[in-house]
């Protein structure tokens, strides 16, 4: 291949990634003003400017269009948590600051919020994948703030840190479902909630008990 075939890829390439970031942009718009339910992918290629079949060639269903158009929102509110994380706090108080971000993200779109938890639970494909990545991505830092708060000795060594942060995100989930569910949401009260039930989780339930299971 010459250098005039790998430029003529090149700007092919460019070109395709900033249609893409259109279709994006201009979905996000539609479903933050009219709901996902009643945004069209018609609605989106015209305010995009492309055909219906360009918005399809990037991205196999609406519900994919969703994901997509969100999940740089959630791992730019991850960053932005992170950044203002503060530094002497415990890995309570640690998790509170993360779920605060991502509460109240969530409560200024209660509506596009509900359809995108709906959503997320049985999606496949490519986006599906990438958000089940970002959820994974995000029990892994919470078990890696559980590992320092292991040696600063907030919490027993010999406890494992991996399951720990997967009850951390139950319960941080639970508790979304349940702020969603609401008439209004509360932020407040949500992190009040979630607060409980950390409590509950790094204090224990009275005596070792050695579940066998069948």
């Amino acid at each position: 291949m010459d250098s005039k075939e790998t430029s003529t890829g090149s700007r092919r390439h460019i070109q395709k990634e900033e249609t893409r970031k259109i279709i994006l942009d201009r979905s996000r718009e539609l479903f933050n003003e009219l709901g996902f339910d009643k945004t069209s992918t018609r609605a989106i290629a015209t305010r995009a400017g492309v055909g219906v079949g360009t918005v399809f060639s990037h991205f196999p269903d609406k519900s994919s269009l969703l994901i997509a158009a969100l999940l740089d929102d959630l791992t730019s509110t991850q960053a932005n948590a992170m950044k203002s994380m503060p530094k002497d706090a415990n890995v309570g108080d640690r998790f509170l600051h993360l779920a605060r971000f991502f509460y109240t993200y969530y409560s200024k779109r209660p509506d596009l919020s509900r359809t995108l938890l709906k959503e997320l639970w049985f999606v496949k494909g490519e986006w599906g994948g990438k958000l089940t990545t970002q959820a994974f991505e995000f029990v892994l830092l919470v078990r890696n703030m559980l590992e320092q708060a292991k040696e600063r000795k907030e919490i027993r060594p010999e406890a494992d840190t991996l399951l720990c942060a997967r009850a951390f995100f139950s319960h941080y989930l639970i508790v979304l479902y349940e702020g969603l569910n609401s008439s209004e949401v509360d932020v407040k009260n949500m992190l009040d909630t979630l607060k409980g039930m950390l409590n509950q989780l790094l204090t224990g339930v009275g005596k070792t008990i050695d579940i066998k299971g069948k």
